[in-house]
């Protein structure tokens, strides 16, 4: 009897599955014109703080005793932190597309896109929330700018007023009324 041949089907390797989720992160990243603004507006800060910090590390090495330098040590830190954002806000600029807010179609009142400006009601509560909705870069709740990519931000998107969404939250599963899309 001729032994039967096993068949195992190849798998993508991680590596190659994380890179293309990567790059369509990237791809599909849409600020806001006023994202895109504040963004910039970090960056420049950012960028022009390099040579402060640059002074400061100059100044706490000439103290010599580098073994215990706390100075030296919080300058190197508070640079490696100030360079990570400048990286990070170099490729989230560089790789995103403005939102045209006179493009009829991302501005549709009818459903909830990018850019939306919506009014939601939490039925537990009854409170109000008015948040628009933006890519994960320019999110920031407290301003009310609702991530696109948030538990709130991926049931909603695509719905119309008047429609319920339950929303699974860390303070558990929580029921939205879409009040209004402005």
């Amino acid at each position: 009897m001729p032994k039967a041949k096993k068949v195992t089907k190849k798998r993508p390797s991680k590596k190659a599955s994380e890179v293309t989720r990567i790059a369509e992160e990237r791809a599909t990243t849409v600020l806001t014109p006023d994202g895109h603004k504040l963004l910039v507006e970090e960056l420049e800060e950012l960028t022009a703080q390099r040579p402060e910090i640059s002074d400061e590390i100059q100044r706490a090495a000439a103290d010599k005793d580098v073994r215990e330098n706390a100075p030296l040590e919080a300058a190197r830190e508070r640079q490696g932190m100030v360079e990570a954002r400048i990286r990070q806000l170099e490729a989230i600029l560089s790789e995103a597309t403005v939102m045209d807010e006179t493009d009829k179609s991302s501005n549709d009142a009818t459903t909830i896109r990018m850019g939306s400006k919506i009014q939601i009601k939490e039925l537990s509560s009854e409170r109000e929330f008015s948040y628009q909705v933006v890519s994960a870069p320019e999110a920031n709740p407290r301003e009310g700018k609702l991530s696109v990519e948030s538990p709130v931000g991926k049931s909603i998107f695509g719905k119309g007023e008047g429609e319920e969404v339950e929303v699974e939250t860390p303070r558990g599963l929580m029921k939205y009324l879409i009040v209004k899309i402005g």
